[in-house]
């Protein structure tokens, strides 16, 4: 707890002299690397596209703070390089780009102008003053409650406009030296000293996870995303209390560390999906149009939040809209090319994608 006089994190003299117990960070460290390890040992078995990846990562991002994008818009961007044709989606492509691209660079460093250029871009056709775009304000607060009958609490409030641009300094300066050997902590480390400065008008959620992504690219040496807003969003509680955190991070590392092992998990998944869907595509002279609708159906249901329940004959149905004998005859087949496994008996009989994390959880 801080003292009343010193609020906020970035108040403290100390502050942003953060630090840990390292025995305690190595293993979560390592569990972090392991993680990793096993993701690599999918991309090593077969050659995978990462535009389902970019695409999830895309719209949980936004998603966190409420804004949702046009899925479809996304996904078209990076499938077919086609530019989106609204700005909020294409400022959340680019953003996600730059980030990806910027930390592969090893010469390429965090800069003020980099970071108001992505600014820019996340907030591309938002109704915000010209000025407050792509330049640090200072003074942000951030309340909760939204009755009118109660006064709303001011729950943070960062860096003021007089110090914010000395506070990003800072914040710069050590994004662009700190080691590359401890990416876990690092990304834990730098997504509370950013949010805790809170220096744009809007979009500072936004920007803090691309600043995550981007020095993972970095420390990884990669230049692709793992789906990490993804696994954010499905723990929201969690990600929140991190900026409840003081200087000592080893609590909050500890406790964010299965959110990161997480998206890697997801990020694995999705590459799975992505394996899958080039896999039929590859049989689809064998498929007929209403197999290949539903397997995409089922597709995009397990990338967004999963296909509870499975398959049935009466499911295939409504979704085909054929009858009885040719729903049977359409999922036998499915299951015969061995796209499709099939559980149960009778009315109980389900028929799930033939994908190893879907399987290994019937």
């Amino acid at each position: 707890m801080l003292p009343d006089h010193q609020a906020h994190l970035w108040q403290q003299s100390d502050f942003p002299h953060f630090y840990h117990n390292p025995a305690v960070v190595k293993v979560l460290e390592e569990e972090f690397q392991a993680a990793l390890s096993k993701l690599d040992h999918i991309l090593n078995s077969q050659k995978i596209a990462y535009t389902d990846v970019f695409t999830e990562e895309i719209v949980a991002n936004s998603e966190i703070e409420g804004v949702i994008l046009d899925r479809e818009s996304v996904h078209s961007s990076f499938a077919s390089n086609i530019t989106p044709s609204h700005e909020k989606e294409e400022g959340a492509v680019t953003l996600t780009r730059m980030a990806c691209q910027v930390g592969a660079d090893r010469d390429q460093e965090l800069t003020h102008d980099l970071l108001h250029s992505m600014h820019r871009e996340i907030l591309k056709g938002a109704n915000f003053p010209a000025e407050s775009i792509g330049a640090y304000v200072g003074d942000m607060k951030i309340v909760s409650g939204d009755r009118f009958d109660r006064e709303p609490t001011v729950v943070h409030e960062g860096a003021p406009k007089e110090l914010v641009h000395e506070k990003m300094s800072e914040f710069i300066e050590w994004f662009n030296q700190c080691p590359p050997d401890s990416p876990l902590t690092n990304a834990v480390q730098g997504h509370v000293h950013f949010e805790t400065i809170h220096p744009f008008c809007d979009g500072n959620g936004r920007i803090g996870r691309s600043l995550i992504l981007m020095g993972l690219c970095r420390d990884m040496g990669r230049d692709t995303p793992l789906a990490l807003s993804r696994a954010f969003y499905k723990d929201t509680k969690t990600y929140y209390a991190q900026f409840q955190a003081g200087l000592d991070l080893t609590s909050t590392i500890r406790s964010l560390t299965p959110l990161f092992v997480n998206a890697v998990t997801e990020t694995g998944k999705i590459l799975e999906l992505t394996a899958f869907r080039t896999r039929f595509a590859d049989q689809s002279e064998h498929l007929n149009p209403r197999q290949l609708k539903v397997l995409n159906r089922l597709i995009d249901y397990e990338l967004r939040k999963g296909f509870d329940g499975g398959m049935n004959n009466t499911k295939y149905q409504k979704i085909t809209g054929i009858g009885d004998r040719t729903a049977l005859r359409d999922l036998a087949q499915l299951q015969e090319l061995g796209l499709m496994i099939k559980t149960g008996q009778l009315k109980g009989t389900r028929y799930h994608l033939n994908v190893p994390h879907i399987i290994a959880e019937l």
